[in-house]
Parts: C-alpha cells; structure tokens; sequence
C-alpha cells in the first residue's frame, strides 16, 4: 500500500503515488481499453460480412462499410489496414468451431448413427447462426480468403471433413453403415447439400433448423443403412470393408 502515501517531500498537503495504481484495479485501464478495441473491432467484422454478403467482396469499398456502421471512413483505418484485413478470422473462426464441436460429438458414447444425426443439426446451426460469414465462405474466393487468414482454411476443412469419415468408419466397423459405399464422395455430398440450404432455408419456410436436420438425417442414414436383400450389392465373401480416409 505504499504507493498511496503521501510524499513527504510535498507538504502537508500530501500528493499520492499512482506509479503502481494498476496493480491494484481488477481491470487496469489499458486492458480495458484493448477490450473496448476488440469489441468494436468484432462489430466492424460484422458488418463487414453483411456487406460482402449482399454486395460481393469485390464490390465493396470501405466507404459501404463504414456507412453501414454509420461512422466515418477515416475512423474504420483505426482498425483496419486494408479491406483484406476484414476477411481475417470471418471464416477461420466458424471453421474451427465446427472442427471441435464435430471433435466433441466424436467423443461421445452414442452410437455412429445418432452421432451424424448430431453432426448434421450442429453443421446447420452453426452455419445459419452466422449466416453473413457464412454467406462469405460460400461467395467468395477459398484461395483470397486463406491468404488473408492466420490459419489454413483448407488444412481446416480437410480435418472437418476427415471427422465425419471417422464417423462413418466407426459405424461400418459396428455393421450400422454399408461397407460397400464410397464415404469420401458421400461426405461431399452431405456437405453440398447442408450447405445448399444457405440459399433456400429461411425460419419463414415453416420449418425449424431441428426440422430440417431431422430430414437429411434421415435421408443420409436410409442410404447408407445396412446392406439389404435387395439393396445394393452384397457383400463380398461377407467380409466388412474398412472405408479408407
């Protein structure tokens, strides 16, 4: 507490030390004001992707962006450098919250198929839950949009999409999933269409997220269900066939 004695050598009327004053507020000023910075810079992002989704990335200017904030353009160069630097994170920050939350349902005791009925619902709710930065990664250029990352967007998507092969590995393994069906082409596939529904699926549609997932599960599941009689072909020898990544 010594630094809020008095100085001596200023008289009585005794002028305290700040020197060490940060020490002792639970948050100092400078954190503060870095918090304050990087909320202002996460709504700046914001923004960002709602005018690259409606106009185009190439289309916009800085000047869109800041009158969409309503501030001056000036001010937005506080923030940022370059236009570039409003692609940094939008798509990263989604992708890698999809790789752990696909990580966490992995880890889980259900059973392969209630796993990708997970794995569908959380890719839909994610995705439609940042639908603008979504919008981004669907419209723009994957090749511009890395260069202006911190992380690999495709080494991101590679483990996304390795994940659910797991999944589909671990249910052939059990006898739950066909052996007898390409899951590297089938997983593209489960990604073309979950993602097709940025362009159609709007709450006004009638159905919930919850819906929606319900009903590709279900149409995933019904065609890589176990071998039939008279569904696709047997398999040979009886033997199971591990789905190679």
């Amino acid at each position: 507490m010594g630094a809020f004695l008095p100085n001596r050598g200023m008289g009585s009327v005794g002028i305290f030390k700040f020197k060490h004053l940060f020490e002792f507020l639970p948050f100092p000023i400078m954190f503060v004001r870095q918090m304050k910075h990087d909320f202002k810079k996460a709504e700046i992002l914001k923004a960002a992707a709602k005018v690259f989704r409606t106009k185009g990335y190439h289309a916009t200017r800085i000047q869109d962006i800041a009158d969409a904030l309503g501030m001056q353009k000036g001010s937005l160069y506080y923030y940022i450098s370059t236009k570039e630097d409003l692609l940094k994170g939008l798509v990263e920050e989604i992708l890698e919250q999809s790789v752990e939350l696909l990580g966490n349902i992995h880890n889980t005791e259900h059973k392969p198929r209630e796993k990708i009925r997970l794995c569908v619902e959380s890719h839909l709710h994610l995705f439609h839950n940042n639908l603008d930065a979504f919008g981004v990664f669907i419209n723009e250029d994957l090749d511009l949009i890395n260069k202006n990352s911190d992380k690999d967007i495709f080494d991101l998507l590679k483990e996304y999409e390795s994940g659910w092969m797991q999944i589909f590995n671990e249910g052939v393994k059990s006898g739950e999933f066909n052996p007898g069906l390409n899951y590297k082409v089938i997983v593209k596939g489960i990604f073309g269409m979950l993602n097709w529904s940025y362009r159609w699926y709007h709450v006004k549609t009638g159905y919930s997220i919850k819906e929606v997932s319900g009903i590709f599960s279900d149409l995933i599941l019904n065609g890589v269900g176990e071998i039939q009689e008279s569904g696709s072909r047997k398999q040979e020898n009886g033997k199971s066939t591990t789905i190679k990544d």
